[in-house]
């Protein structure tokens, strides 16, 4: 890889242009929503990079709004409703895992979020126990989840056209006991994957194309491997990763902390490879995090800790 050669503090700006041999960095990081007395995090680009859905302080509430910034709407304000919450691959709802609180007990379900129709479906029961998230399959027209020893596979109420079950993948992924776990909906077998020996995994992603995962070592570093396990590439530290829309790169977060606060946090992206690490903030003053790359590979949306507001930065090759 080509050493970083140039490199530029925008005045006033949260960005720090780098050119490498693929990847330029150019246009000062925008503001979209927050920091100014509203507290917003953890932003997820729609698969058609139409909306941009967000969550609030301690991941409560969701929002959507257009990737300008304009159009804000909430769509819930229950508890634990931003933590781990999935677009729908048409773009038209969210599903989530959803909590409320009874006296000292939470109760937790799996909610639904029709856009399209201003609509919420539960499909699940409210439980004390639900460890699990959970994802789309099936041309969304199921929602599973693994929790406390089981998969469960649930309708999702939405029905797909021809095309679009022609389309889709069987392949449906998750975390079980912490280790990575792949299979398929239709025979609900799966296979269970420990490609770094005596360690949990956190944050598991998989790449547009179905074809890798990423993943979190706890205590080490950022992987990348095959779906099928092999393949094992090891990034280095980092955080929180989500993919490119090519499957070729992730976006994600270093972070340095004293045990009780974050000290330092900025944005990177890196090659599947381990190859054209980028530095794509550089700021001594803010806390970026979270990042979630466009659909067109054109912009990465992150937020900053501590000031609660979402910010949108453009890319090109």
């Amino acid at each position: 890889m080509r050493k970083l050669i140039f490199t530029l503090l925008l005045i006033g700006g949260s960005l720090t242009i780098a050119w490498n041999d693929s990847l330029k960095v150019g246009s000062q990081s925008v503001k979209l929503i927050g920091g100014d007395g509203s507290y917003f995090m953890h932003p997820l680009w729609s698969p058609a990079g139409s909306r941009i859905a967000f969550t609030g302080s301690r991941y409560q509430g969701l929002w959507v709004m257009n990737p300008d910034g304009s159009g804000v709407r909430q769509i819930t304000d229950e508890p634990a409703a931003g933590y781990g919450f999935e677009w729908s691959s048409d773009s038209k709802a969210i599903v989530s895992r959803v909590a409320k609180y009874e006296g000292k007990y939470r109760y937790n379900a799996l909610k639904v979020f029709d856009l399209e129709k201003d609509e919420a479906r539960l499909l699940t029961d409210y439980r004390t126990l639900m460890p699990g998230l959970p994802h789309w399959a099936d041309a969304d027209e199921k929602v599973y989840m693994f929790a406390r020893g089981k998969l469960e596979i649930f309708d999702s109420g939405k029905k797909a056209t021809a095309l679009q079950k022609q389309s889709a993948t069987k392949q449906i992924h998750f975390l079980k006991d912490d280790h990575i776990a792949v299979g398929n909906i239709a025979t609900k077998e799966y296979n269970v994957f420990e490609p770094v020996k005596g360690w949990r995994y956190i944050n598991m992603v998989v790449s547009s194309d179905d074809s890798k995962v990423a993943f979190e070592v706890i205590g080490d570093d950022l992987y990348v491997m095959n779906i099928d396990g092999t393949g094992l590439v090891d990034l280095g530290e980092g955080h929180r990763p989500q993919w490119a829309p090519d499957s070729q790169r992730l976006v994600y977060m270093i972070t340095e902390d004293d045990g009780h606060r974050y000290l330092s946090a900025d944005i990177y992206s890196i090659k599947i490879d381990g190859s054209e690490k980028v530095r794509l903030t550089s700021t001594d003053d803010k806390l970026e995090m979270n990042p979630s790359w466009s659909p067109d590979g054109k912009n990465i949306a992150f937020d900053v800790m501590g000031e609660g507001a979402i910010y949108v930065i453009e890319l090109s090759k």
